[in-house]
């Protein structure tokens, strides 16, 4: 089963680099209706270096679109802070207090670029 990126099919609109559907294949129903291929596996080294890395303490009800609005000043990174923190429920709202890391917003367009190289 042969799959397209969204930004490769011309009847759909092109997603911007920080969006989390852009890792994912796009298929086509016998009805021609297009779905995601949502079994793409996606991690990040385990070991970041520490100059591309900073820290966020949480605030109280924070969800994760928050945090990465304060982050990188779009919500659209959510992913990547959760990829980067080991946490895979987007759903689980973080806790007052907890500290995350996050890769420092002057490092994102290398780290999408390798994201998107190691997936195709």
């Amino acid at each position: 089963m042969d799959g397209s990126y969204q930004n490769n099919i011309k009847a759909l609109p092109n997603l911007n680099m920080y969006r989390y559907e852009k890792i994912f294949k796009l298929y086509k129903t016998g009805n021609n209706q297009y779905f995601y291929n949502l079994m793409q596996s996606l991690f990040l080294p385990d070991k970041i270096d520490d100059t591309a890395i900073s820290y966020i303490t949480i605030k109280a009800g924070e969800p994760w679109t928050m945090v990465s609005f304060k982050a990188y000043k779009t919500i659209e990174l959510w992913w990547l802070i959760l990829l980067t923190n080991k946490l895979y429920n987007p759903f689980e709202v973080p806790k007052e207090g907890t500290v995350i890391k996050i890769i420092k917003p002057e490092y994102i367009p290398v780290v999408l670029k390798e994201i998107n190289a190691s997936l195709k």
